[in-house]
């Protein structure tokens, strides 16, 4: 989703240089500023965060031993696309998507077995802001996006040994537990994020941003190897919680 929506926003980024023609101009103050002037242009780029999410639900589930996953600000990359909508004055719509992963590891040196869990986030979908200009470049948005995520947990056991043809058949055909077993579990659900942004524009062709939203997943399905249905999980296991947003932004803005 992530890789969509990026090239979505490159490809805003070479339709709406063509508006500008003074590319290394800055904006020039005019004689007067009205905070009702009319927003237009799109751009795209590129929307780093950091979300603060709670880890709780996994953490108790690791196998003893294992690190837990620190409630600490975990890194999503992402894109975001968009362009103003002339039928509504200074709104905007687009489209985003995020990602992210965090991993632990646990090492036993008496049986020589490595066990590790990636934890993966992605959401994305459509979004829609107003923005309020501010003064000559300087704006703020305040928006909500609308669409699904989902969190990808897989879980590894291995034995470090080489692999070989017939070891993987013959633990197929073995009823006893196997060491090397790889798992998938996926968790879908839909997403609703509202958003408020600063927004600088240094150029004509490039702005920058700061920001703060809050991802909300309800309607969870739960599948493992993404065809059986998974019984009981946590209501709590879901990426509810506050995300710290930057932005690069590639376009034309007025």
């Amino acid at each position: 989703m992530v890789r969509l929506l990026t090239a979505c926003a490159l490809t805003l980024l070479v339709s709406a240089a063509s508006f500008s023609q003074d590319d290394d101009s800055t904006f020039e103050a005019p004689h007067y500023y009205h905070r009702t002037k009319t927003k237009v242009g799109g751009a795209g780029g590129f929307t780093p965060a950091w979300a603060l999410f709670n880890f709780d639900a996994i953490n108790k589930v690791l196998p003893a031993g294992m690190p837990a996953f620190k409630n600490q600000p975990m890194y999503l990359a992402g894109g975001e696309g968009y362009g103003y909508i002339m039928f509504l004055k200074n709104v905007r719509m687009g489209g985003l998507g995020m990602e992210g992963t965090v991993s632990t590891t646990q090492y036993d040196p008496s049986t020589n077995i490595m066990k590790n869990v990636d934890y993966h986030v992605s959401y994305g979908g459509f979004l829609v802001d107003y923005v309020v200009p501010i003064a000559e470049g300087f704006d703020c948005a305040v928006g909500v996006t609308i669409g699904g995520g989902s969190i990808d947990i897989t879980t590894t056991s291995d034995d470090g040994r080489y692999k070989q043809w017939s070891q993987i058949w013959n633990e197929f055909g073995n009823n006893d537990s196997t060491i090397n077993v790889t798992r998938h579990l996926n968790g879908s659900f839909f997403v609703l994020q509202p958003r408020f942004n600063v927004e600088y524009a240094l150029l004509r062709w490039f702005q920058l941003r700061v920001g703060v939203s809050y991802p909300t997943m309800s309607a969870a399905s739960w599948k493992l190897e993404d065809d059986k249905d998974i019984l009981g999980v946590p209501d709590n296991l879901k990426t509810n919680g506050p995300v710290i947003t930057a932005g690069i932004m590639f376009g034309f803005f007025n």
